[in-house]
């Protein structure tokens, strides 16, 4: 899992297209609210400068300003870009990557004011930018269908959706503690309180996250490690046996969906069931794969519990 997030982060940072522009676009929107900027925009080399704060305020990032080195930090989540004025090199940090990116224009110091480029900062952490016309949008990562499928869709679409896209776009609110895969095979479980979809545990080898739906983003606030014991991976994290965690563990008194699938060579194994409070695991459903042969399959392999009905629905 973590080689599939730290290629799309790498990805999403080698990807960065731009729009040429003749001259400075009238507006700018961020997720349909348009950003009140005092002073105007610009352009150089056909590419959108905007104001340093007024764009970081709107994303909800921070930035500090190292006067003597004329450097912007800016920070969102755990990750950090670092861009200076007057030059066309921006140092990042993401997920445990750091390096230095070329840029198509430098940020500028014009009457007082960092200018920044829209595009390049917007994308880094993650939005999407379009524009029309004299209009720039900067939009969430999500499209409206998969908006609709995450708020107010059916609970085993939105689980589907979640388990397929969640980890692989996924955010550290902290810094990312690193996988040693101690143990043979794999295993990856998915533990969702009853109802929800847009909050779960992950477990992944030897790694437990907690990821939760934040502003159109997945961010994990939670990691830990899952020792090697005498139990299975799951069992130990219902224990609560886990060492080097980070964030802070939500305290979910809900019972579970599981979804666990795990495997050794050419065997898969896929079980699907609810964990109740006290931690008694039931099997709703089992299926058993040798090769490309199913050996065994029983009960319902469902995204959700009989009778399961949806608690987060958001108009």
């Amino acid at each position: 899992m973590k080689k599939i997030i730290l290629a799309v982060a790498t990805a999403s940072l080698l990807t960065v297209s731009a729009t040429t522009y003749a001259a400075a676009p009238d507006k700018i929107f961020v997720k349909g609210e348009q950003i009140q900027s005092e002073v105007p925009l610009i352009v150089d080399k056909g590419r959108v400068l905007v104001p340093l704060r007024t764009i970081t305020d709107s994303l909800g990032a921070s930035v500090e300003w190292n006067q003597e080195s004329k450097t912007a930090t800016i920070r969102k989540w755990s990750e950090t870009v670092k861009i200076t004025a007057g030059k066309n090199i921006a140092y990042y940090i993401k997920a445990d990557q750091s390096n230095n990116m070329t840029l198509d224009v430098s940020a500028k110091i014009v009457k007082n004011r960092v200018y920044v480029p829209l595009r390049f900062l917007s994308q880094f952490y993650g939005y999407h930018v379009a524009a029309n016309e004299n209009t720039v949008f900067v939009n969430s990562p999500l499209s409206q269908n998969e908006q609709d499928i995450l708020y107010r869709g059916e609970l085993a679409n939105a689980r589907q959706f979640v388990m397929d896209k969640g980890p692989r776009n996924a955010h550290y609110a902290q810094k990312s503690i690193p996988y040693t895969h101690e143990r043979e095979g794999f295993e990856t479980t998915f533990l969702f309180p009853v109802g929800e979809a847009n909050r779960f545990f992950l477990i992944s080898d030897d790694t437990v996250s907690f990821y939760e739906l934040q502003d159109d983003f997945f961010v994990i606030t939670w990691q830990a490690h899952i020792p090697v014991g005498q139990k299975d991976t799951d069992q130990l994290f219902l224990d609560n046996k886990v060492t080097n965690a980070t964030g802070t563990k939500p305290d979910i008194k809900k019972e579970f969906f599981f979804y666990r699938t795990s495997g050794l060579m050419t065997s898969t194994n896929i079980t699907a069931g609810k964990i109740s409070l006290d931690g008694k695991i039931t099997e709703t459903g089992v299926k058993r794969i040798v090769g490309d042969e199913v050996k065994e399959q029983s009960g319902s392999l469902a995204f959700e519990l009989p009778d399961e009905i949806r608690a987060e629905i958001n108009q």
